[in-house]
């Protein structure tokens, strides 16, 4: 089965006896060098946005007990953030039909969305400063 999770950073779950470790939406990226951590934008590993990670065998049954009981209250597999598929080309679609909802930790804008009073390095390093005397 796969997992896909939309949480930039993953998770890790503990359920069972197993410890499983979600791949995030960030999963091997670097903004600046996209490929220097070997996962490209679309790779293996992610998919629209979303880490995927494939589980078998014990942690896959641990992963769907832990599901079904996470699903009951507020969270991020009630919310659809992190969801199973069979297949990973369903995992893929499901990452696409996901690519435009907010999970609330995405990165921030800073010309539309830093709060008033904040400013971006670059407008601070432009105002001129007073100097020591």
């Amino acid at each position: 089965m796969f997992v896909g999770c939309k949480l930039p950073h993953g998770l890790t779950v503990h359920h069972a006896g197993q410890t499983i470790v979600l791949n995030g939406a960030n999963v091997g990226y670097d903004a600046e060098n996209p490929w220097r951590n070997g996962a490209a934008p679309d790779a293996e590993l992610r998919a629209s946005g979303v880490g995927l990670t494939r589980l078998e065998g014990e942690q896959a049954n641990a992963f769907r007990e832990w599901c079904e009981i996470s699903v009951k209250g507020p969270g991020p597999v009630k919310s659809g953030a992190i969801f199973i598929t069979e297949a990973k080309g369903d995992a893929t679609k499901e990452a696409q039909n996901l690519e435009s909802e907010a999970t609330g930790l995405d990165g921030l804008d800073p010309d539309k969305d830093l709060p008033k009073g904040l400013e971006t390095d670059s407008e601070a390093a432009a105002k001129p400063t007073k100097g020591k005397g």
